[in-house]
């Protein structure tokens, strides 16, 4: 767990819930030393307000009276409907909207990313990050939600060890990461990538051609180092990543020079190149002949 950051988790690095009114905080872990974590009990609402994405897990469970409202996550609008007990999920680096209804009592769990990346690691026995965690509306989770009710006692415990709340938020994490998350991607392994991993790197390379892609990125989406990806990578495909990402753009050009009528220029920008003798360069050393004898050739055919 080294990797980990070792200073407190502090209620500043939550969505400040606290600043917004009917909202009155009546426990909170700051003080205790938690790394891992942080929670805080409260009674709120009834409020509406807008949230920015956070880098870590929120798990909101109701303790008492009975949620009504709204949340709104990716443009999706969704009931929140449920009584003691309810369980709210959202992921890292999710923003939303909020319209809490009616005054209930909550606790607010916060766990941190990187140590569900860490427990991931540790089931699956392999270097990827865990999976995305699934954002949920009031579902009844009695599992999820007496592990996190055993973190909330130690709240009321001054000699709880540190250690023994780690363990607790680790098993709440193992729980996240197998039932509440999404697909694993496949890892590279034995120095092979199979079709399907070679087909993604395509897509997320072309959704992204306009942008100046580095090999960190890329190798981001397999939770690899650039160094072990990029030598995985030339030996299945062949030729460096920055080469296959220029003969991608390179075929975006040729698509565009054959389907549409937009300037050279405007081309070069649309695929990610620096300008229109890049392109240029580019296009005679994979195609054998210029973008405007390209397109003269094509519009001969």
């Amino acid at each position: 767990m080294e990797r980990l950051l070792n200073r407190e988790f502090s209620i500043t690095e939550t969505h400040s819930f606290e600043k917004e009114e009917n909202f009155a905080i009546r426990k909170t872990s700051a003080g205790l030393g938690w790394r891992l974590a942080f929670m805080s009990v409260q009674e709120e609402g009834p409020y509406k307000a807008s949230f920015p994405p956070s880098p870590d897990i929120l798990i909101c469970i109701v303790n008492c009276g009975y949620l009504r409202g709204r949340i709104s996550v990716n443009g999706c609008k969704h009931s929140l409907d449920g009584g003691p007990g309810s369980v709210i999920i959202i992921p890292d680096k999710q923003a939303f909207d909020v319209s809490v209804e009616s005054i209930i009592g909550t606790t607010h769990f916060y766990i941190r990313r990187r140590l569900l990346d860490e427990v991931a690691q540790s089931i699956f026995g392999d270097d990827l990050p865990a999976p995305p965690i699934r954002f949920t509306a009031t579902t009844f989770d009695p599992v999820l939600e007496q592990l996190c009710n055993a973190v909330r006692k130690t709240l009321d415990d001054p000699d709880v060890s540190t250690s023994y709340v780690n363990f607790l938020v680790k098993a709440v994490a193992a729980y996240l990461v197998k039932n509440h998350a999404g697909e694993r991607p496949e890892a590279p392994h034995a120095g092979k990538l199979t079709a399907r991993q070679l087909r993604h790197i395509r897509e997320f390379i072309d959704a992204r051609l306009g942008e100046r892609l580095t090999l960190a990125q890329v190798a981001d989406e397999f939770g690899l180092s650039a160094d072990h990806f990029g030598r995985v990578f030339k030996q299945c495909a062949g030729v460096t990543l920055y080469q296959f990402i220029i003969r991608c753009r390179v075929d975006r050009a040729r698509h565009l020079l054959e389907e549409t009528g937009m300037p050279i220029i405007e081309i070069a920008q649309e695929c990610g190149f620096a300008d229109q003798v890049h392109l240029t360069r580019a296009f005679r050393r994979i195609v054998g002949t210029t973008p405007a004898a390209y397109r003269k050739a094509c519009s001969r055919s």
